[in-house]
């Protein structure tokens, strides 16, 4: 086996990626209520898997990071979502809380707070995504 086998081998894989990476901009005023009891919440960072849902409930992802972005005066999350709910412009929400894990179902409605949250590309700064590393 070969480098030309392995390059197949990833190219067969990449064929078959479900999930993109993308940034979620989460909603200023649900940030405000759910994150901060109705107070801006000041400084929030956060590598909680946070589930990401469709407007029907369905699960689309999960949040990787979770940083806010002073001059949006809002959080964004870098996400992989199923390619399907990728688009930017998408509504999705992010669940706010952490699954208890082994033994809950995945996808039990444990009264976690949502998130509202639009769906954008990642890197989310234009400049990071086409120019930075065009050379590359």
């Amino acid at each position: 086996m070969g480098p030309a086998y392995a390059t197949r081998s990833f190219q067969l894989l990449k064929e078959e990626v479900t999930r993109t990476r993308v940034t979620l901009v989460c909603d200023a005023e649900d940030v405000r209520s759910v994150i901060g009891g109705g107070e801006d919440p000041g400084y929030v960072h956060s590598y909680a898997r946070n589930r990401v849902e469709t407007a029907s409930g369905e699960l689309a992802g999960v949040t990787f990071q979770t940083d806010p972005v002073d001059h949006l005066g809002t959080l964004l999350s870098l996400a992989l979502v199923d390619s399907e709910w990728a688009a930017p412009g998408t509504e999705v929400s992010v669940v706010w809380g952490r699954h208890p894990g082994p033994g809950t179902p995945a996808d039990a409605d444990l009264g976690f707070p949502r998130v509202r949250a639009t769906v954008q590309p990642a890197p989310y700064d234009d400049h990071a995504r086409r120019r930075y590393r065009r050379n590359a």
